[in-house]
């Protein structure tokens, strides 16, 4: 008897179209939750990183007594103050509290190799300032690795100044950073500040100590000029008041439109939707909104207000 040949049939257009979009629409569901899945990894990753930042400030605290100051120079010095009268000049040393807390980070070998008698943007520091270091970067901040303000590139003139993605956060208005007549800065890091646990007389767990920012050109991290931010933005027309809403996702946070100052286009903010991450004094991190309360926020950033916080 004949063997009788298997007839094989192909797939037709048709058939093929319709695999194709079903897998289509297979990617377009599962996509989504891809990228979720991974914004979620990076957010854990990011509160990690304040939670490691936390824990460096309380061993900083308990070896000096005090937190670190956001720069070691005072109110009004800047950046825009460089070269100054000379190498060790007060108000060009500008250390920042990122820099001071190395040692505290596994980042002693690169403490070591700072100069803290000189300018943190001198020639002896820019190979400790060109440094990208992970645990002061968001994953998921997608923005500059170095800043490009001219008061950096030109003004210094070095353009390989790393950035950090997260900020001190000093006092409720910008005004109260400014070391005018009449301000204070009533957060818990700002210029010199000298401030310990026992001046958190609010509680630690009420106030706020270190946020996130997704500043590109004014968050240069072994620099002091914009290592802290206040809880309001500054509205830029005369008489310069603070805004009616947190200063979170908010921009522009601080136009550059002073003699002796730098744009900030972002305050405390992040890539992440809806808020940003802030670290609170007793070593916490919480995701603020924000469309949070402005005096909540206010609340939160003063360390002795005696105010009420509720929730948040």
């Amino acid at each position: 008897m004949p063997l009788r040949k298997r007839l094989t049939r192909g797939f037709t257009l048709i058939e093929l179209l319709v695999v194709i979009a079903i897998i289509a629409v297979l990617i377009s569901l599962l996509l989504p939750a891809v990228q979720q899945a991974r914004e979620a990894a990076r957010r854990t990753q990011c509160k990690n990183n304040l939670k490691q930042m936390g824990l460096a400030v309380h061993n900083y605290e308990s070896s000096l007594r005090v937190f670190p100051p956001s720069s070691i120079s005072g109110f009004g010095a800047g950046v825009w103050n460089y070269p100054g009268t000379g190498p060790a000049d007060e108000t060009i040393r500008l250390h920042s509290f990122a820099s001071l807390i190395l040692p505290y980070l596994d980042g002693a070998n690169l403490y070591n190799t700072i100069d803290y008698n000189v300018s943190a943007l001198g020639t002896a520091n820019r190979n400790a300032a060109s440094q990208k270091l992970s645990f002061y970067r968001c994953p998921s901040y997608s923005g500059a690795d170095f800043s490009t303000d001219t008061l950096y590139t030109s003004t210094v003139g070095y353009d390989k100044f790393a950035i950090r993605n997260y900020v001190a956060l000093g006092a409720k208005t910008v005004f109260g950073l400014s070391g005018q007549p009449g301000t204070s800065a009533e957060g818990v890091m700002y210029p010199r500040s000298r401030t310990g646990f026992r001046d958190i007389t609010d509680g630690t767990s009420n106030t706020v100590m270190i946020a996130e920012t997704r500043e590109e050109k004014a968050s240069v991290w072994i620099d002091g000029t914009s290592a802290t931010v206040a809880a309001r933005y500054m509205v830029p027309t005369f008489p310069f008041p603070a805004g009616d809403k947190v200063s979170i996702n908010y921009q522009p946070y601080f136009p550059g439109i002073f003699p002796n100052s730098i744009d900030q286009k972002w305050g405390s903010s992040s890539q992440h939707a809806g808020g940003a991450h802030h670290l609170l004094c007793d070593g916490s991190v919480r995701f603020l909104s924000e469309n949070l309360d402005v005096n909540v926020y206010d609340a939160l950033t003063s360390r002795s207000g005696g105010e009420i916080v509720g929730e948040f």
